[in-house]
């Protein structure tokens, strides 16, 4: 427990930055966002980092290699969560890393390659209905058309970001592809039963699931209940009852 009891305290300070407390819920571009924010750029700064938000506020820390050439090795998570979250998804990939970034600090240690530790303002979609935002725009993906997108008080996301103190045609500038970056990791918590019924601390996964989101529209045909024999009814419901089932079998 060298670095637990601490990274256990920093988690509860996290927990503090919550839209709903005691629940937790902390939404992309939200004053708990920039909160938070601002108490991870602090633990960077303190483990020898420079640090702050970009142009869409995902928090960026850098610990320095010596050579200023040298390749750039990211690593991070999410700052944002879910309504009524846990403590841990997202930010314990952030907060270990700094631990590891203060360890090599206080004994002097430098890396052949200048490690960054990101904070990804966005991953869930809580809030506008477009996910991964930030690590999206990192990798040269990010839609223009989002920043259209209004939450539920009619405010947009570009209105979001100037409020926050960012700039909405900035995300140009956060493309890092041709940028010297060597790779990226990512520590997490699991979130499955995996790793704990099989009595495991760690894992090392070679491979994650891709998400694709559908929406369908099953058109049925009305009937009578009563006078309409099975054999001649088209449920929408029952079929699509069929397709999940399908997809699940599958």
């Amino acid at each position: 427990m060298r670095f637990g009891i601490e990274l256990m305290r920093q988690a509860d300070v996290l927990a503090l930055f919550s839209e709903d407390a005691p629940q937790i819920t902390r939404t992309y571009l939200s004053e708990q966002h920039k909160q938070a924010g601002e108490y991870l750029q602090g633990l960077m700064r303190r483990a020898g980092m420079t640090a702050g938000f970009d142009a869409l506020g995902n928090i960026v820390g850098r610990y320095e290699a010596e050579d200023p050439g040298a390749p750039v090795v990211m690593t991070g998570s999410h700052q944002d969560s879910v309504r009524n979250a846990g403590k841990y998804d997202g930010l314990f990939g952030i907060i270990t890393a700094i631990a590891c970034v203060k360890d090599l600090h206080e004994r002097g240690k430098r890396l052949p390659y200048t490690l960054e530790i990101v904070g990804f303002g966005d991953e869930e979609g809580v809030r506008f209905g477009a996910t991964l935002i930030g690590s999206k725009a990192m990798a040269g993906s990010f839609e223009p058309a989002w920043l259209d997108k209004a939450d539920d008080n009619g405010t947009t996301m570009r209105q979001a970001v100037i409020d926050f103190g960012g700039d909405p045609d900035g995300w140009r500038d956060i493309d890092r592809r041709g940028k010297n970056v060597a790779a990226y990791v990512e520590s997490h918590i699991e979130q499955g039963p995996v790793l704990l019924n099989a009595g495991l601390p760690v894992g090392v996964v070679t491979a994650i699931a891709g998400a694709s989101r559908l929406r369908v529209t099953v058109t049925g045909l009305a009937g009578h209940a009563g006078t309409v024999p099975m054999g001649s009814r088209q449920d929408a419901l029952t079929a699509a009852s069929e397709m999940v089932l399908h997809v699940e079998r599958y």
